[in-house]
């Protein structure tokens, strides 16, 4: 546009343009005029088309770049929420990029525009510090990953399927179909146990039986419990003993392995097991009582 302004200024000398009459306004010189343009509009739709250009082949090409991305990160197995995160960031990136090109194209001075930029993200740096400590969080669980998409954790704020690693927050599913979103500062700075990281994991049982019940075939009943679940790796070391004894029990302890997403249906299967055979057995777990003894004054 300052190219055709400047083209129409300079076909008409200044001096000039006081002195145009009414007789002066005629086809001959209208034509002139237009004449006269025909450089600026020239030069501005050649502009258009070039920012046209630009703008289709600018998204073709951040589209192929993206899926290369993703398909190369796939390859390395990289964690889900690292392709999200980088895809996110490099269609950001190019796209801010492609603007400046199409601005620049137009004749806009980016210099400027930057600076001003740069001045507006300094002030809505200082103004939003906590999101920032929020996005410093995410970037730090995507690469150090304490947990994955996928993973059950267990965390200050609930525990649950880890199902979005975003920017700004984590949701977490509870077992209950609740969903949880945690800021990524806070779940960064907090002590989180992932359950699932470790393809097994043991399952540590604890029993109490009476004083009189027979420990030894309580042991027996346990371990066999252990030796025939399906669910129990019997190539991995399976552990009965005696705990503890306390105030009105005999603890009794039971460690065995099993493979991560069998964990609960193991666990399960074994308590139930445990109960009915230490009833088959006579063995009689034991509930906590108070005795009360009264004496006449």
């Amino acid at each position: 546009m300052d190219d055709i302004l400047s083209t129409a200024v300079e076909a008409i000398p200044v001096e000039d343009v006081g002195q145009i009459e009414a007789s002066d306004l005629t086809v001959d010189n209208l034509h002139i005029f237009l004449e006269s343009l025909l450089p600026g509009i020239r030069s501005l739709a050649f502009n258009i088309l070039v920012c046209i250009v630009i703008y289709v082949v600018g998204k073709k090409l951040i589209r192929l770049i993206h899926k290369m991305l993703q398909k190369t990160m796939e390859k390395t197995q990289a964690d889900v929420g690292i392709i999200r995160f980088l895809g996110s960031t490099l269609d950001v990136v190019l796209h801010i990029f492609m603007i400046f090109m199409i601005l620049g194209q137009l004749g806009v001075n980016t210099a400027s525009i930057v600076t001003v930029l740069g001045a507006g993200m300094l002030a809505v740096g200082m103004a939003l510090q906590g999101s920032l400590s929020n996005v410093a969080g995410g970037i730090l669980i995507l690469f150090m990953r304490p947990f994955r998409v996928g993973d059950y954790i267990v965390c200050d704020y609930g525990e649950g399927t880890v199902t979005l690693i975003g920017l700004f927050y984590t949701t977490i599913t509870a077992k209950d179909n609740r969903v949880i979103t945690v800021p990524n500062g806070s779940i960064s700075n907090c002590a989180v146990t992932n359950c699932t990281q470790n393809p097994v994991r043991r399952i540590d049982t604890i029993v109490g039986i009476s004083y009189d019940s027979d420990i030894r075939l309580a042991k027996e009943i346990m371990e066999s419990i252990a030796r025939n679940c399906r669910y129990v790796l019997q190539d991995r070391e399976i552990t009965v003993f005696v705990d503890s004894l306390g105030d009105s029990a005999v603890n009794i302890g039971l460690f065995c392995y099993v493979n991560t997403p069998d964990f609960l249906a193991a666990k399960w299967q074994m308590t139930e097991d445990i109960k009915l055979r230490f009833d088959d057995a006579g063995i009689s777990i034991p509930f906590p009582q108070v005795h009360v003894h009264m004496e006449n004054a």
